[in-house]
């Protein structure tokens, strides 16, 4: 079978109208019962009915409607002509059936009308999904498209049903050129009043600009648009609003898509959402408006019938609104389902902690089985057994459907739909009795205590009555006893790995393997002692997959299976047995060395261990893989000949492999350093270290993808060995701390961690044991309890116990234990400079607010990180030229656009510079051209090497164009390009500028014009973004109050992103200025300061307002902040301020925010007692948006 193939069949004679009819029939009783799709694919075929048997439809059987079938199948995504040469027999994976059967029907006149009620079906499917994903007919085409289009091609009244077909959460990316059915009718017919209604009927804006517009990301227009030809057929513009009204009277437009996991008291509001101005927008061709609002106004003023488009959009909104009950929206059908039954969901997800809800849940459906009550003493008390005898299949879904619906809605979360069904269930046994399993096998009887112990150390133990011991091994036979049950009811079915690992595996497992066959199996007593063994040999060979996959972090689960599984046998440690060699079998190799060490065991296996890695060359692959993290000039694109040479290669393998190497640690680092592929951010031509300015990254020791973790344990482990392969492990393994001594660390403790990502040990013990033998092995100890520190950030108590050790840095006390913690802080102090330097700085800044007296010096870093900022945000030069130059420079933009009135002749002449690049900074195909005004001409002043100059005789430059006044001297222009191209002297002037105004050297006026004219506004960022790096909206909180107002100031003024700032932070002000005036101590502020990532509560917003505005940020910018965060009560008071008068200009304010923003003022100052002085005007906003905002509110 098929992947494609359908399972509901539907038989007839294609010949025979009245067959066609019934087909047609089934057809929409299906589609209306929502029985037509099978997992979101559809399920139905039509075949001929014949006296040899059934057969498939072919094209030829839709008779005289062959061109037109052929029509509609061409214009589909993947074109029709596929499926006309060759017959559609059984093993043909084409699904064309429902088409044919169409095409066939629409010869018959006497059964139009089943066609149009069936279509009509199709529509209502559609809408009723709202999804293309619950369409398919197959990977590539949707169903009911063609049968729509026939219709409409064959009678044009019905193109509104293919249009409303086209719902608003349709998939453009993977369901495309659907657009083009819809076109094609208005190619043929012009807006004909049909097709006009199909406009109006078509709730897909995309698909509704696809009839004239190529794409949505060009004006460019394959036909008239709508508005443009009503403009010039006025006499056809109030048919079309009628057909408006007539439309919503009808029936409201589907709603793209909600939010189905909102909680209670979150739905939409459907009475904001305005269709009417959404078909408007749709009337003329335009880009897409995302993030673009100011865009958005201009299209939406353009004039429209005496008007502008806006006012006439919201005129017929009204005018329709005030002619229709309810709401102009709808939402789809499958969203409600989906929204209800994930609140449903949520309802059972918060019992699931209540105390047995598990065992309640199943209770219900054991109690509906044969003998249900037998069957819950047996689970309860292990009697009667024999009523396990007598219980046969039963259909457990189905039986909790009626008798047990919790327990039916538990098995819906579980299961996907086509698992409704036992051997569904059987599959997915072990989510099925997930909550059982809490109920009966969580520790609810153990107690924590800590005891301390003579050298300080804190142990937590966990204490346990023997009473409670037996309770819980009583419980833990309860559960096997409810997998009894469902072994039975289920048909004996056998359960999946999964579940067999649950009982089987781990700590505490329930159940040997032998147990659990002849428990769960019905396999005989020899074929289980062969499915133990079978078993044995599966883990060998996981265990073999485990180390072998490089996509896969080793950590103790994976050593602990090795000693369980291969420990235990000693025959089975012999490599002999082993597949095909890997370096994930000689990492495995190198742990049995180590454990035998350990254990003092030296055999012939032992000494074949050694064989295997020594014969298997080791050392040599460890230098490959080095050597293929390297640049070497051998690559195959390498125009500037870069890289190791064949020599430096031979000498890189000799260090590793050779008893005595010619080149020591120092030479073969300076050697490869240069060369190892870096693990950078990347931001176009930008390339920064993303994890400290000490400790570059390397790809080298990536956690995936040919992961250096095994070679990094097998240099680990044979190091500490007595044997002739220590020496060449050291050697290894000095090379690869010293290249960067954390990520080797963090690969070591991996392996050691009961997690198999984060560093966690749940024996503290083991923890200390592994970081005595990683210091032993050279890494400095004060870089590991960085690290260590690192990864306890989110340990609240572990963090602050390293605040004080580090507090210890400034200690006079001059003990021997005064003198160690002096010490274990100073190397500490070095170790910084290797963690990721986001952390370090944090870590830094906590320190100085729990422990003022330690003297933290950010001045470095913070230099840096200016320079990182001017670096992600600097204008090219062509950018800052224009502006620094001011009306000196005629134009500035891209030279298609250069506006009519400036166009003069372009002409070269003898000083004109072409024989050097001039471009865009890191845009090398991005020309850009400097003019000079001369009279009646433009002289080319600079043009890119690479553009002809015979190119500017007859048409504008592509690029940016800058055109200079006669005034200006043509030297003074050419001098000031070529200083404005060095980027670097350029960044470090602004970085030096930028130190120098926060240290009070430079007024705000001064720098506020060098940032217009050299950064970013619309594309401004305050950070690249990269988890590792520390960024300014860090250091604003870590600098002292005076220079962190003026950065403030400086950022938050230059443009409205720079509250990127201090978005993520909005609290610190108010904690910070408790905790300087003593009113929080230190732990408050910490655990507050995370609590409110991204977040404030109301008395620091109103803080951090009354501090923005006191230190000069703009109203303007202020009030936009306090709409975006209108939630607030504070910001709807500032604003509402501001309306009367404070904080500045009002109406200012107003002509800085789009008309998007400021419809949302309404809502806020029509509360207020003098509203209609505040709202005055919003009144005479010249958006319609804005005034139907403030008619709303006022009404």
């Amino acid at each position: 079978m098929n992947q494609f193939d359908k399972n509901q069949i539907i038989t007839l004679d294609i010949q025979d109208p009245q067959q066609i009819k019934l087909a047609l029939t089934q057809y929409k009783a299906l589609l209306d019962e929502d029985r037509a799709f099978s997992d979101s694919q559809f399920d139905i075929e039509f075949k001929q009915r014949g006296k040899d048997g059934d057969r498939r439809l072919q094209p030829q059987d839709s008779g005289n409607n062959l061109k037109l079938l052929q029509s509609a199948l061409n214009l589909g995504q993947e074109g029709g002509s596929h499926h006309y040469n060759h017959p559609i027999d059984d093993d043909t994976e084409t699904y064309i059936s429902e088409v044919i059967l169409f095409a066939a029907a629409l010869q018959y006149s006497e059964i139009k009308e089943v066609v149009v009620e069936t279509a009509k079906a199709i529509v209502a499917y559609s809408r009723r999904q709202n999804n293309t994903d619950e369409m398919w007919l197959d990977d590539m085409r949707v169903f009911g498209v063609e049968a729509l289009y026939m219709l409409a091609k064959t009678d044009i009244r019905y193109a509104y049903l293919l249009a409303q077909f086209f719902v608003p959460y349709w998939d453009d990316e993977h369901a495309c050129g659907y657009e083009s059915y819809l076109s094609s009718l208005l190619h043929e017919h012009g807006w004909h009043n049909e097709i006009i209604k199909a406009f109006i009927w078509c709730d897909n804006d995309s698909f509704r600009s696809g009839m004239f517009q190529n794409d949505q990301y060009s004006d460019d227009c394959s036909h008239q648009p709508l508005g443009e030809y009503l403009c010039q057929h006025p006499e056809f513009y109030e048919p079309f609003k009628a057909l408006v009204i007539a439309r919503f009277k009808a029936e409201p437009a589907l709603l793209e898509r909600i939010d189905t996991m909102c909680d209670e008291g979150e739905e939409e509001d459907l009475s904001a959402y305005q269709p009417v101005v959404s078909l408007y927008q749709s009337l003329f061709p335009h880009t897409c408006f995302y993030d673009d609002e100011e865009a958005k106004d201009s299209f939406m003023a353009m004039p429209f019938f005496g008007n502008t488009l806006e006012n006439e959009a919201y005129d017929l909104q009204q005018k329709v609104q005030s002619q229709v009950v309810g709401p102009l929206v709808k939402i789809a059908q499958s969203a409600i389902t989906a929204r209800a039954n994930y609140r449903a969901y949520l309802a059972r997800d918060e019992r699931k902690y209540e105390l047995n809800y598990g065992s309640n849940l199943l209770k219900p459906l054991v109690l509906a089985m044969p003998q249900g009550e037998s069957l819950w003493r047996y689970i309860e008390s292990g009697e009667p057994h024999t009523v396990l005898e007598t219980l046969c299949e039963v259909d457990v879904f189905e039986l909790a459907k009626v008798h047990a619906s919790d327990m039916a809605e538990h098995f819906v979360d579980q299961l996907v739909s086509f698992e409704h069904n036992n051997q569904g269930i059987a599959n997915e046994l072990k989510s099925v009795l997930n909550l059982v399993r809490g109920d009966l096998l969580t520790d609810h009887f153990s107690e924590e205590v800590e005891c301390t112990q003579p050298n300080g150390l804190v142990l937590t133990l966990t204490v346990r009555k023997d009473t409670e011991t037996n309770l819980l091994q009583a419980r833990a036979q309860q559960y096997l006893r409810v997998i009894d049950v469902f072994y039975h009811a289920l048909g004996k079915r056998e359960f999946s790995k999964y579940m067999m690992a649950s009982l089987t595996e781990g700590d505490e497992a329930l159940l040997s393997r032998e147990a659990y066959y002849q428990r769960y199996t019905q396999l005989s007593l020899s074929d289980i002692e062969s499915a133990v063994e079978s078993a044995k040999a599966k883990n060998i060979q996981s265990i073999f997959r485990h180390f072998t996959n490089h996509d896969e972090l080793l950590c103790r689960k994976h050593l602990k299976l090795v000693d369980e599984h291969f420990r235990s046998s000693r025959a089975l440690c012999h490599p002999e047995q082993w597949p095909q060699l890997d370096m994930g079998l000689m990492t495995l190799a190198s742990y049995h060395l180590h454990s035998d060490y350990n254990q003092r065991i030296g055999d012939d296996i032992t000494e074949a261990l050694v064989t295997y890695l020594n014969d298997n060359h080791i050392w040599q692959l460890a230098a490959q893989h080095i050597i293929k993290k390297c640049h070497k000039k051998s690559d195959r694109y390498n125009p500037e000949n870069l890289g190791l040479s064949e020599e430096q290669i031979a000498r890189i393998c000799e260090h590793f492999t050779a008893d005595t190497p010619q080149d020591d640690l120092t030479s073969i680092l300076a050697l490869v350093q240069p060369h190892l592929y870096r693990d950078e951010c990347c931001l176009g031509d930008l390339y920064l270290n993303k994890f400290s300015e000490q400790q570059p990254s390397y790809q080298l020791f990536k956690d995936h993808d040919d992961d250096f973790q095994r070679f990094t344990l097998a240099a680990f482990w044979l190091r500490q060995l007595p044997l002739p392969l220590q020496n060449k492990a050291d050697r290894l393994w000095q090379f690869i701390i010293a290249l960067a001594p954390v990520r080797v660390a963090r690969n070591v403790l991996r392996a050691y961690s009961d997690d198999h990502w984060d560093i966690e040990f749940n024996n503290i013990l083991d923890g200390i044991d592994v970081y005595e033998h990683l210091t032993k092995a050279g890494i400095d100890s004060g870089i590991l309890n960085a690290y260590e520190m690192s990864y306890q950030r989110y340990d609240f108590g572990r963090y602050v116990n390293w605040i004080e050790i580090y507090s210890e840095i400034v200690s006079d006390d001059t003990s021997m234990f005064g003198s160690m913690g002096r010490k274990k802080a100073k190397a500490m102090e070095r170790g910084l400079a290797y963690i990721n330097e986001r952390t370090k700085v944090e870590f830094l800044h906590h320190v100085s607010l729990k422990h003022p007296e330690v003297a933290v010096d950010f001045d470095h870093d913070l230099r840096r990180t200016i320079d990182i900022f001017v670096q992600l945000n600097l204008h090219s030069w062509e950018h800052a030229l224009a502006h620094e130059s001011g009306k000196d420079c005629l134009y500035f933009g891209e030279g298609e656009k250069l506006p009519k009135k400036l166009y003069k002749t372009i002409v070269a002449d003898s000083l004109s510079i072409h024989d050097k690049p001039c471009h865009v900074d890191g845009r090398s195909w991005e020309a850009c051209t400097v003019l000079q005004q001369q009279g009646d001409n433009y002289v080319i002043v600079m043009a890119d090497h690479e553009v002809p100059l015979a190119w500017y005789e007859d048409r504008l430059p592509s690029g940016p164009l800058l055109v200079f006044s006669e005034q200006v001297e043509r030297a003074a222009i050419v001098k000031r390009v070529a200083e404005l191209q060095v980027q670097c002297n350029r960044i470090n002037g602004i970085v030096e500028q930028t130190m120098a105004y926060l240290d009070n050297e430079i007024e705000f006026d001064a720098m506020a014009a060098l940032f217009k004219e050299q950064i970013f506004t619309e594309f401004m960022r305050i950070d690249a973004d990269e988890y590792h790096m520390y960024s300014l909206r860090q250091f604003v909180w870590m600098l002292d109050v005076k220079r962190r107002n003026k950065l403030v100031r400086l950022l938050l003024n230059h443009d409205y992103r720079g509250f990127k700032l201090i978005e993520a932070q909005m609290e610190q002000p108010w904690l910070l200025h408790q905790l300087a005036h003593n009113e929080i101590d230190f732990e408050t502020y910490l655990s507050t300061s995370d609590e409110y990532e991204g977040e404030a509560s109301e008395t620091g917003m109103a803080f951090l307002l009354a501090w923005l505005f006191e230190i000069g940020i703009k109203p303007e910018h202020l009030v936009l902040f306090c709409i975006k965060r209108s939630h607030f009560d504070v910001c709807r008071e500032f604003i509402v301020a501001h309306a009367r008068g404070q904080y500045g200009s009002f109406k200012q304010s107003l002509s800085y925010l789009h008309a998007g923003r400021r419809a949302e003022l309404p809502e806020i100052l029509s509360q207020e007692a003098d509203a209609e002085v505040l709202l005055a005007p919003l009144k005479k906003d010249k958006s319609r948006k804005v005034k139907e905002a403030v008619s709303h509110y006022c009404s």
